[in-house]
């Protein structure tokens, strides 16, 4: 599994700025040569039908006027494609149902503070969460209840997070969180509260009272760890761990030293 996104970022800014000035151009180009039709169509009524210079510039600027009444409206038009095309981008940073953002999108911004802390010998965690028989629920109570259930535990882990925390649907029925300046006994206690607010409370559909619960995979960042994707692949045994042992519980993957906890043990 690779969840670096190393798609450079200067390849989409250099296409929106020649998109921005392509459009600028284009519309002055119609204008110049607009422009240029209005001065022929006046030297033509001068020269061949004698009439009055400022009868002549008057015709002209009748004749430009579709001229830049047509670029003013293909640039709008445009101006419109191309913010249609900002939303769509921003949209697919996001979970369509939670409204939180998708995997690739916390791929990126984990890996961005997985290496922060790496850089900084700073402590961090990753929590995968798995909403406990969801697919059971789907196929007894129907697809909507699911889709229901799931933004409601999105909005439980919610309520348990700080502002700086990352928070995202990881695929299917599993939450992912990013816990910045974290060390591993704080990741635990950040797991039990957010499985003991999604369990606090049953979920009402349709008359029915639904107990839903989740389990919690924790683990941190260390020294051993050469890419994100060894923090991932400690978090998912950690979550298999926790399902293996009845759900509805939090575990964690063993507790590795940083490299410069490893480096004072061994020089006392």
């Amino acid at each position: 599994m690779t969840t670096k996104d190393t798609s450079p970022a200067w390849p989409q800014r250099l296409a929106q700025w020649v998109s921005r000035f392509s459009l600028g151009s284009a519309w002055m180009f119609q204008a110049g040569v607009g422009g240029l039709v209005a001065a022929g169509v006046a030297t033509l009524l001068v020269v061949l039908d004698g009439v009055s210079w400022s009868t002549a510039a008057l015709a002209g600027v009748l004749a430009l006027m579709p001229a830049l009444l047509a670029g003013g409206v293909a640039l709008h038009l445009a101006r419109t494609l191309a913010q249609s095309a900002s939303q769509r981008e921003a949209l697919s940073l996001e979970d369509e149902l939670t409204g939180v953002s998708n995997r690739r999108q916390f791929l990126r911004l984990a890996e961005r503070e997985w290496s922060r802390c790496r850089r900084y010998g700073d402590n961090g965690a990753l929590l995968l969460i798995d909403a406990d028989h969801l697919r059971r629920i789907n196929d007894n109570l129907g697809q909507r209840c699911g889709d229901a259930i799931l933004l409601e535990v999105t909005r439980r882990i919610s309520a348990t997070l700080r502002q700086s925390d990352l928070l995202a649907r990881f695929g299917g029925a599993e939450m992912s969180v990013y816990l910045p300046h974290t060390d591993p006994l704080g990741a635990l206690d950040a797991a039990e509260r957010i499985r003991q607010q999604v369990a606090s409370t049953p979920f009402l559909w349709e008359q029915a009272h639904v107990v839903v619960t989740v389990s919690v995979g924790v683990a941190h960042v260390h020294g051993g760890q050469l890419a994100l994707d060894a923090l991932v692949h400690e978090a998912e045994a950690a979550l298999n761990a926790a399902k293996e042992a009845g759900r509805n519980c939090v575990r964690a993957a063993p507790i590795q030293p940083r490299r410069d906890e490893t480096r004072s043990v061994n020089a006392g």
